[in-house]
């Protein structure tokens, strides 16, 4: 009979942990972590594949993207545990919205979000379709600057006027782990001044204010460097925008 008894290890003065604890604890990690690493790589991989095509629609150099597309649609369909029938669609769909040139060029998109906070200390919430609760967000529409793009969002999301009065920092999708859609976010700290919340029922079920240390769940994505920095823009007088290093 196995006794973990026997093969306890001591991490700190008032805690243990079995050895095969730990080798299961590090080895979900571990796969956590892969999974990651392969939902950047099929992106990678399909954005290469795709631009290639866009600046080499033909000759040898094609046939090698268009294989690139195949492979990762293939373990895009394994990742999301998904049949051959719809590898197949993500692949078409890849291949189809490649365009010519540098118009073709994929890149990673670009989204706003705003912080706004009310006189009480606390953080404007909205409840998407989906159940789950963020602060007003978008992706930033062709023509209109970022500032513009989530003045615009906030107004036709929730009802108010706001004025972008700071960036607070740009959130890398990848790299709080997110395997979906490659997004840099502009995060920006907003002042009202004037509507009122009238939340749009396309945009969201329901908004309200929350104190930071007691938001609503559940909170969409995965995603909380945004409470830290909202807390020190807010509280400590932050002025410096994040990004994250190299």
């Amino acid at each position: 009979m196995y006794d973990s008894r026997a093969y306890e290890v001591k991490t700190a003065p008032f805690r243990s942990v079995t050895v095969l604890d730990s080798v299961v604890e590090r080895a979900s990690a571990v796969a956590s972590e892969l999974i990651i690493e392969l939902a950047r790589f099929v992106e990678r991989i399909s954005a290469i594949a795709r631009t290639g095509l866009a600046f080499k629609p033909d000759g040898f150099d094609a046939e090698r993207y268009e294989e690139l597309l195949r492979e990762a649609s293939r373990l895009n369909a394994v990742l999301a545990d998904a049949d051959h029938e719809e590898a197949e669609e993500t692949r078409r769909r890849w291949r189809e919205s490649v365009l010519s040139g540098h118009h073709g060029y994929v890149t990673a998109a670009v989204g706003v979000g705003a912080i706004i906070f009310n006189e009480r200390g606390q953080v404007l919430m909205m409840q998407r379709p989906s159940g789950k609760w963020w602060y007003p967000t978008g992706f930033c529409d062709v023509g209109i600057s970022p500032a513009e793009n989530i003045a615009k969002e906030v107004r036709e999301e929730i009802g108010l006027i706001v004025r972008p009065t700071r960036l607070m920092g740009v959130l890398d999708s990848l790299k709080v782990g997110s395997p979906a859609r490659h997004i840099y976010s502009m995060l920006f700290q907003c002042e009202i001044e004037g509507g009122a919340i009238e939340p749009n029922p396309l945009e969201a079920l329901a908004a309200a204010w929350y104190p930071l240390d007691a938001l609503p769940e559940p909170l969409h994505g995965l995603d909380r460097k945004w409470i830290g920095l909202a807390r020190e823009f807010h509280l400590n007088r932050r002025t410096e925008a994040f990004f994250d290093p190299l």
